[in-house]
């Protein structure tokens, strides 16, 4: 396969950021097909996709020979009939975050798509973003060291039209509250930079009562390998402040990772202005995922981002509210949902 023909199933707010690193990407993928049960959402995207035609179900979808993969932008509570679905029906799947609201919703996701032999991209925009790639490689060269700890901060609001998706703020739809919407984003760069959780305790409270489920978080873990880390995750912010950083602490130096048009830096005594930029402004997350899961597709290259990322970005988050619940700490390997 040398073109992927693809079919956006869930034409929503978050689908036109899909739409737009599609366009990126016009030499190698196009969406054909926008499916959505709302029909006039359906042709708006269709027309800002140029052209693509128009469905309302999924069994259409999965019943057009000519569409190779699926994308998965429903809301969460949907995720898993569809993919398993897509999966049997022999097409790839790229699927936004969180992957589900449940482990074992996870495990049907990832068995479907390895019995099927087909592709799930877990559709996690920071996985393959450019600070967070550049980061990484810092680390494995020793720039920093040995690592002792990650802190996170994912502070925003986004009001707006995002009020007008009720199904966000409704935990028994969307799964959680604001650690699995937005929290997950960095959660996902904690467990890449810093490496599998051994144990985690969580706090959580509301501020904006429009919201369901929580909207502020606190997260702190303690990596397998030894270093500590801090989660502090908000969606009552007065800003957005999505991008607001992440500092990696090592013994040799510090890596800030952040601000207002995303930077990476290498703070160390050792430097001679004490400082060095290794990346002045981050490439567009969706550009570069959409960019990583074409070459898993198309070129048989790894998958950066496979589903058992999401099961387990997913895991944190529940094992948190769990420890929130029970306010004790909570131990990963004896965490059961």
């Amino acid at each position: 396969m040398t073109y992927l023909r693809v079919a956006l199933v869930g034409c929503g707010l978050v689908s036109e950021a899909h739409i737009h690193a599609y366009a990126h990407h016009a030499d190698r993928a196009k969406i054909t097909v926008c499916c959505d049960r709302d029909r006039d959402r359906a042709e708006q995207k269709a027309s800002l996709a140029g052209g693509a035609r128009v469905v309302t179900t999924i069994e259409e979808v999965l019943a057009d020979p000519e569409v190779d993969a699926v994308e998965v932008c429903t809301p969460h509570h949907l995720h898993t009939d569809i993919v398993v679905a897509a999966a049997r029906a022999g097409k790839h799947i790229l699927c936004q975050k969180p992957l589900a609201k449940t482990i074992a919703e996870c495990d049907l996701m990832i068995d479907a798509a390895k019995e099927a032999g087909v592709v799930l991209y877990y559709g996690e925009t920071n996985r393959t973003m450019d600070g967070v790639v550049r980061a990484k490689e810092a680390i494995a060269e020793g720039r920093i060291g040995q690592m002792v700890g990650i802190q996170a901060t994912s502070a925003y609001w986004q009001g707006g039209v995002w009020l007008d998706t009720p199904w966000r703020y409704d935990p028994a739809v969307a799964g959680g509250g604001q650690l699995l919407d937005g929290g997950i984003h960095a959660i996902d760069v904690m467990l890449n930079l810093g490496g599998p959780i051994e144990s985690l305790t969580c706090a959580l409270t509301r501020f904006r009562p429009e919201l369901g489920g929580e909207d502020t978080s606190i997260l702190g873990v303690r990596f397998e390998s030894g270093p500590l880390g801090t989660l502090f995750s908000t969606h009552a912010a007065g800003s957005w402040m999505f991008g607001s950083g992440c500092c990696v602490f090592g013994t040799a130096g510090v890596l800030a990772m952040g601000g207002p048009h995303g930077a990476l830096t290498l703070y160390s005594k050792d430097l001679p202005d004490g400082r060095e930029t290794l990346l002045e402004k981050w490439g567009n997350s969706f550009t570069s995922m959409i960019g990583r899961y074409l070459d898993t597709v198309l070129d048989g290259a790894p998958n950066p981002s496979p589903g058992e990322s999401g099961r387990e970005n997913l895991r944190v988050v529940l094992a948190g509210y769990e420890a929130a619940r029970t306010r004790r700490e909570v131990t990963l390997r004896d965490w059961r949902e």
